[in-house]
């Protein structure tokens, strides 16, 4: 922690962030949640530099490029960033709904219709405003496609009524040009769902990678050589799983088409994964899909933040949460390590949405089905213990059980232990994992 304390003074010193630039920020991370281009030019003219200094840091998202405020950038602006534990996708959300309300001209209440519409809200991301259909409790999602139904008829269920007797509407904004509208048809009386891009957005995040790889003939070959391995695989015993080490040994040919086939079987792979699994950079991939993520790899760890790329089998994938893109990650992950292959024998879960006790993969050994089950560190260990017994009523030769969060592998393997007639193992599963340096 010293070190990290240091390099933070050092950077610190070296900005010199004025006043104005602090309350910038501030206000980027308390109120605004992301910055357009054109705002981060306005707000901050020094934003370049920040950028380069990683202060900010920029996703492309469905409304083009958003400028969000980094982990460094909370511990420069902050000093201690431990309690800015919002995931950054909901600042990404806050930024959609406030240009949104931007764009359509909504205008805050006074603070008698404040005081009278607050015991609604409660806990929901929703802001009291004036629209052209009178007083609004307003909110909306861009990540993931934008709010899902099951929010959406949660906000109904517990608004209706109150919005009939008191006279104001519930308006959501979505990125979507389908989703919510039959609800809002539904519930035309205190409903309005809008389908709208702020900042001339497209609607696509996904972005193609650009092919152009090295010629060399060293490149070409193999990646694994006693170099390599010397340096990573001796000083890195559990970086590489077998499965890994021996496809390291394969022509860069031969990499690029195991990473094609992994891909349709694991759905997504990430940017640490291709390096890592395939040595393989974004040139050597011939318009692949991926999207950037900003996001906690495990849940509660707000300390570890990343920038990644997504890897994508298919271009609805696009539209889902960056968690549900690291869950296939994650789970990938714990294909390679447990060196199953990469085959009809290995299936993802064919549903959108899992039932409770559904695992998320399962491989059909010869002896027998096993099942899979990826925890980012979010589930409660009821949860857990709920998972593990009904996997075992779905007679499941064996459970592996990836968990991203290697403080929890004693807890679940003590679970794991009392689940009588439970046979299985506990894996660490980091799909972020990076190649350390030699």
């Amino acid at each position: 922690m010293g070190r990290i304390t240091a390099a933070i003074n050092q950077l610190s010193v070296s900005l010199a962030l004025t006043p104005d630039e602090r309350k910038a920020l501030e206000d980027l991370y308390d109120y605004e949640g992301a910055w357009t281009e054109q705002e981060a030019r306005l707000r901050c003219p020094r934003y370049q530099d920040l950028l380069k200094a990683g202060v900010l840091v920029s996703v492309r998202t469905v409304i083009g490029t958003l400028h969000l405020l980094s982990l460094t950038g909370r511990q420069v602006l902050f000093r201690n960033a431990a309690g800015t534990n919002v995931a950054p996708q909901r600042h990404l959300d806050r930024a959609y709904l406030r240009l949104c309300m931007e764009d359509y001209g909504y205008l805050p209440v006074d603070d008698d219709t404040r005081a009278v519409l607050k015991p609604f809200i409660g806990k929901l991301n929703l802001f009291p405003m004036i629209t052209p259909q009178g007083v609004a409790l307003v909110g909306g999602a861009m990540t993931g496609g934008g709010l899902s139904r099951t929010t959406t008829e949660r906000l109904v269920t517990r608004l209706k009524s109150s919005a009939l007797a008191h006279r104001f509407r519930v308006i959501l904004f979505t990125p979507s040009l389908t989703r919510g509208q039959g609800l809002a048809q539904t519930h035309a009386s205190m409903l309005t769902v809008i389908s709208y891009l702020p900042g001339g957005g497209n609607g696509e995040r996904a972005q193609l990678t650009t092919f152009n790889p090295r010629s060399s003939e060293e490149y070409a070959g193999p990646a694994l050589t006693p170099i390599v391995r010397d340096m990573f695989v001796r000083k890195h015993p559990g970086l590489f799983p077998q499965q890994t080490l021996t496809l390291l040994g394969e022509r860069r040919a031969d990499r690029i088409e195991q990473f094609k086939t992994d891909l349709q079987v694991d759905r997504v792979i990430s940017a640490e994964q291709l390096r890592r699994h395939y040595f393989l950079s974004p040139n050597d991939l011939k318009n692949v899909r991926y999207v950037e993520a900003i996001m906690h790899p495990v849940h509660g760890r707000v300390s570890l933040e990343i920038k990644t790329r997504f890897y994508l089998a298919g271009a609805t994938l696009q539209r889902q949460d960056d968690n549900v893109l690291a869950h296939y990650a994650g789970t990938g992950e714990m294909r390679r390590i447990m060196n199953v292959p990469a085959d009809e024998k290995f299936e993802l879960s064919p549903r959108r949405k899992l039932a409770r006790d559904d695992p998320d993969a399962v491989f059909q050994s010869p002896y027998g089905p096993i099942a899979f089950e990826y925890d980012s560190g979010s589930y409660k260990l009821e949860h857990v213990q709920s998972k593990f017994e009904s996997f075992v009523q779905q007679d499941y030769l064996r459970t592996i059980w990836g968990t991203a969060n290697h403080n929890r592998v004693p807890t679940i393997e003590k679970i794991m232990r009392e689940e009588e007639g439970l046979k299985g193992q506990v894996i660490l599963s980091e799909w972020w994992r990076a190649i350390p340096s030699p």
